[in-house]
């Protein structure tokens, strides 16, 4: 028992904190565009996980989940965007 007793008054060095990785801003990274962002000039969009529609007027898109282990790839259009002014053909 006289072992252990030692053992309790060995100095416990401090726990090392890891430093934080430095933060990257929305500017940092132009090209990093989130596929739930509204796409000008489209009404549907996908970048093959998420597909996503404009929403109402004044409210955001309504976007699908990503799949389990999808790889998102470029975002692109599926279908334009028609103004409300011109009728359809």
């Amino acid at each position: 028992m006289c072992g252990a007793a030692f053992a309790a008054d060995l100095p416990i060095p401090p726990i090392a904190t890891p430093k934080p990785a430095p933060m990257t801003t929305p500017q940092a990274l132009p090209n990093n565009i989130p596929v739930q962002q509204n796409q000008p000039n489209c009404s549907r969009w996908t970048d093959d996980c998420v597909n996503c529609t404009r929403g109402a007027p004044g409210s955001g898109p309504t976007c699908s989940n990503i799949g389990f282990a999808c790889q998102p790839k470029a975002i692109r259009c599926l279908s334009a965007d028609i103004p409300q002014s011109e009728p359809r053909k």
